[in-house]
């Protein structure tokens, strides 16, 4: 009997995880990406200075994220992960001091960057977020994530110095832009139902080594093909059919497709499923210094623009003499059009202000990522469509569909896993 034929265009972690759960329920797989090799934006380029690659931006997943390590589980790269045993979570503040959340309730109630009453307000809105229903959190969507924190008690300080640590990283928008549904949502998820969930898992190695080649060996074992520098210039259901359209003139037939491309690239492809979201930007900056810098592993930022800032050097267990540290920016519609080097020289300043010491920047490079996600905004969930189009062939995947969570990797493989369950069951 011949295996049912699909196609996936696109191969972010939403398009591996369709091509993935397809090929393992029997399907000839075919994944169409228009790049040299998977992963979307996770990725990373080459770095002609220090002969590896650099990430396009940080990345960072948590024990909450079952779905994203489940697929990682199944791709054998677990191992490329650093996942801490214990939460750590130190903050830095503008004079220096390091303060470090752990599993201990003790290290919160002592925590220096809030007040005794803005701890103790935290601890207490944490619980509640804690037992919030899915049915309970729906509704939120029409309020921004500072509203709704206001009205559990937050004060801007705490809002400022503890909730737009998680949540502007998470949604890539501040708690006074982004939707509380998402905010809640995620804060629920990682934050509320236990420390172990929390804990943060980093990549030890760039993001394009990580899961792209496990990803391509696991589809082609199962019988499927990975193309690269395949464009999709179009997609149509034809009698009972799907007829997906290369740049260059191919066309390929299936009984389904997978589109599991960014929302603004569907409006050329399949203009009808296209949502009008808008997009909020990206930075990182890479520093490089000429002897370390600090013992921290992974930080964040306390009053600063930087949220958080990662020791690749530490996290990879590379050796010195030198140290590169990663600045990750979100929400970086201020910084877009700044030049890289006033960009570079404002991370070195703030790094320097905190860790007091002798080291000297020798280079850097600056990603930036215009668009990197779908802007979270209160008002986007009816927005984002579910799997279904209105052709049962075709079904959509992506982060910025409707998985309940913002544009974050968990968020891409469940919309990925959700579209395979859409074809299959068709």
């Amino acid at each position: 009997m011949t295996a049912r034929a699909a196609v996936v265009a696109g191969g972010g972690l939403a398009g591996i995880a369709a091509a993935c759960d397809l090929a393992d329920a029997g399907w000839s797989v075919t994944v169409l990406e228009k790049k040299k090799r998977l992963g979307g934006m996770v990725s990373s380029f080459a770095d002609p200075a220090g002969g590896g690659e650099v990430d396009n931006g940080e990345h960072i997943a948590v024990e909450a994220c079952t779905e994203l390590l489940g697929l990682f589980g199944r791709l054998g790269c677990l191992g490329k992960l650093k996942r801490q045993p214990r939460l750590r979570l130190p903050f830095v503040g503008p004079d220096g001091r390091v303060a470090e959340l752990t599993e201990s309730a003790w290290s919160f109630l002592t925590f220096p960057f809030l007040s005794l009453g803005d701890r103790w307000r935290v601890a207490r809105t944490l619980r509640r977020i804690g037992k919030m229903k899915d049915a309970e959190i729906g509704p939120l969507d029409n309020f921004t994530a500072a509203d709704w924190l206001e009205d559990q008690g937050q004060t801007p300080a705490a809002i400022a110095r503890f909730w737009d640590c998680f949540i502007a990283p998470a949604l890539n928008e501040p708690a006074a832009r982004g939707s509380a549904a998402l905010a809640a949502r995620v804060l629920r998820d990682a934050m509320g139902v236990g420390p172990e969930k929390s804990r943060f898992c980093l990549f030890r190695v760039p993001l394009g080594e990580v899961f792209a080649d496990a990803a391509a060996a696991y589809i082609a074992a199962r019988g499927g093909t990975v193309r690269a520098l395949a464009s999709v210039e179009r997609v149509a259901a034809a009698g009972g059919r799907v007829e997906v359209r290369l740049s260059g003139g191919e066309t390929l037939s299936a009984e389904a497709c997978v589109l599991a491309l960014p929302h603004d690239d569907l409006a050329a492809v399949f203009p009808e499923s296209a949502p009008p979201l808008e997009f909020s930007p990206i930075l990182n900056a890479h520093l490089w210094y000429d002897r370390p810098v600090t013992p921290l592993e992974v930080f964040a930022m306390v009053d600063s623009r930087i949220h958080w800032v990662f020791n690749r050097t530490a996290i990879a267990g590379l050796t010195g003499p030198g140290q590169q540290l990663s600045c990750s920016i979100s929400a970086a519609q201020d910084w877009a059009h700044r030049p890289s080097e006033e960009i570079a020289a404002e991370c070195d300043v703030e790094l320097k202000r905190r860790f007091r010491g002798e080291a000297r920047l020798v280079r850097f490079v600056v990603s930036r990522e215009p668009r990197a996600t779908f802007s979270a905004r209160p008002g986007t969930a009816p927005m984002r469509p579910g799997p279904r189009t209105r052709h049962a062939g075709i079904v959509l995947a992506g982060a910025w569909t409707d998985t309940g969570y913002p544009a974050t990797m968990e968020g891409a493989v469940r919309s990925g896993r959700a579209a395979a369950r859409a074809v299959v069951g068709s």
